[in-house]
């Protein structure tokens, strides 16, 4: 395998894992994690099986593709933590969520649902935008952020305890990739306001 060190694609610094809560926090509100609890609470109010029907679809169309774009850039030595190797992941991520939008218009998918998928089709080409001209985004904040606003809108964080864990939740995630050098402060504050501003502009727009 191609040595991280001396890749000609590398811009950024190698993260560092030496403190292992921050590594931690960042495998456990990894993206790909995080979003699973947000669905279920998302789909709470359909039975069960309906519930993990569309969990399963969305989960899988969305999550699966991009995992697979990231496996496939690290055989080739590309890192998902240099800046250049995110624009072929945010191409195959956002064709996935198209796809899944799709998917839920003709399978006549829950409108909570069809609301939550345009804030990512419009999320990622704005974090894409400032990723190509500017600067990385924390991809970990901004879902972790989209996810938190979004219940909140919902009304899905019905008491003390789950309002303070979302918090938490951002908190958290911004401390620990800042801490492990995969983002500086500003990367994780974009992250922030890119994540929760899509779904502050999309759902009163949208949900009906």
């Amino acid at each position: 395998m191609t040595n991280p060190h001396s890749h000609p694609i590398l811009l950024d610094p190698i993260p560092d894992q030496s403190n292992r809560l921050a590594y931690l926090l960042g495998r456990v509100f990894h993206p790909a994690v995080i979003c699973i609890p947000t669905l279920a609470l998302v789909l709470r109010d359909l039975n069960l099986e309906e519930a993990v029907f569309w969990l399963l679809l969305v989960a899988g169309m969305v999550i699966v593709p991009g995992l697979i774009a990231i496996a496939l850039l690290k055989q080739r030595g590309r890192f998902v933590y240099q800046r250049r190797t995110r624009g072929p992941v945010y191409i195959v991520i956002w064709f996935s969520i198209a796809a899944s939008f799709i998917a839920i218009l003709l399978l006549d998918g829950p409108e909570v649902l069809q609301v939550c998928v345009v804030a990512l089709l419009v999320w990622l080409p704005v974090q894409s935008l400032i990723n190509a001209f500017y600067t990385k985004v924390s991809t970990h904040v901004a879902v972790a952020a989209g996810c938190a606003t979004g219940l909140m809108l919902l009304g899905k964080l019905d008491t003390p305890l789950l309002q303070v864990t979302a918090l938490m939740i951002v908190a958290l995630t911004m401390w620990a990739r800042v801490t492990t050098r995969n983002h500086t402060v500003k990367q994780v504050v974009l992250g922030l306001v890119v994540g929760a501003g899509s779904v502050l502009v999309v759902f009163p727009l949208f949900l009906h």
